[in-house]
């Protein structure tokens, strides 16, 4: 008797289980982020080790490193998800960061630390191969000449996720020129979500050109069930498109993740669920796609952590904000 999914409830479970016992000083949409990055490790994570490996990592971080902002959280949730040795993956983090030196890439800020973190996950915590970082300096040299006024060191997670790829770097830039221009000729806001975007859907084993075409059907049949598709939601049309399943079924199931989401207490915001339900939906489709493409699976994978972790160091800075400025009041 086969026992039917419910990968919203799987997921209320792990968040409300954590959520229980949090700080109060923590904000509860990290947690969810949180929740989301663990997938199906959650069940098996407890609070107290969640706080001990992000404690760890706050205390081993310099006074300026965003590990010592709330996105330690899903840091800490990527590296138990891997069953990995949190202060051997840090070391690492540490060691390839100060590496960008040689390379002539700017070490500091939470671009490069996500990049650092997610080489350092690509190799299982061990030191980073020198060809690895050569490539992805080449990656990100190469995006600077395309798209000067647009690139910075918030696109080296996403350089991150093609340096271990077995992909020309002539053929990768290739691909994401043309998918950026196609979207853009599609009507798509240019822009920095824009060049996110086709950071983004390089990564598709179909192929760059399909990818395309998944995000404007995914984007259309979106706005069909009365949302709006603007430059804050095109990562989520962007994780929705590297799914397998067809467009209008990923499409009804997000949204119906996205309901169950909000009626659940305490309720997140419309933006926030949405994002939640994309992840959900990727990690969804990822385990059931199984063993049959590894490498790929685990770069899908890992887009969704990023774009966690970003979406949480996001979160921790309008907290922070919001509390300096009640502070000034």
């Amino acid at each position: 008797m086969t026992v039917e999914r419910d990968p919203i409830g799987t997921y209320l479970q792990t968040f409300e289980r954590l959520r229980a016992r949090k700080r109060w000083t923590t904000d509860t949409a990290t947690y969810r982020f949180v929740a989301l990055t663990l997938g199906a490790a959650g069940g098996r994570v407890s609070h107290d080790r969640l706080e001990e490996v992000a404690a760890g990592l706050r205390r081993r971080a310099g006074w300026t490193s965003p590990l010592r902002s709330e996105i330690r959280y899903v840091v800490a949730a990527m590296i138990l998800r891997r069953d990995l040795d949190a202060a051997t993956v840090h070391g690492q983090v540490i060691a390839t960061r100060n590496r960008f030196a040689e390379h002539g890439i700017k070490r500091r800020g939470t671009g490069a630390t996500l990049a650092a973190l997610l080489l350092a996950l690509q190799v299982e915590g061990k030191r980073v191969p020198k060809p690895h970082l050569d490539r992805l300096a080449r990656i990100y040299a190469q995006w600077r000449a395309d798209h000067f006024w647009l690139t910075d060191a918030n696109d080296l997670p996403a350089a991150a996720l093609h340096a271990g790829r077995e992909v020309s770097v002539e053929s990768l830039a290739e691909d994401v020129r043309r998918a950026y221009a196609r979207l853009r000729d599609a009507g798509f806001r240019r822009g920095n979500p824009l060049q996110l975007v086709s950071h983004l859907l390089a990564v598709d084993p179909r192929g760059a050109d399909n990818a395309v075409q998944r995000f404007g059907v995914v984007a259309e049949r979106l706005r069909s069930a009365g949302e709006r598709v603007g430059t804050g939601r095109y990562d989520e049309v962007a994780v929705l498109a590297l799914t397998q399943a067809p467009p209008g079924h990923v499409v009804d199931r997000v949204l119906r993740y996205r309901d169950r989401l909000r009626s659940a207490r305490p309720r997140p915001s419309k933006d926030i669920a949405f994002s939640l339900a994309a992840g959900i939906e990727l990690a969804e489709d990822s385990e059931q796609a199984g063993e049959r493409s590894a490498g790929d699976l685990a770069a899908l994978q890992s887009i969704r952590a990023i774009l966690d972790a970003q979406q949480a160091a996001t979160i921790a800075a309008v907290s922070a904000g919001a509390s300096a400025a009640g502070s000034g009041s």
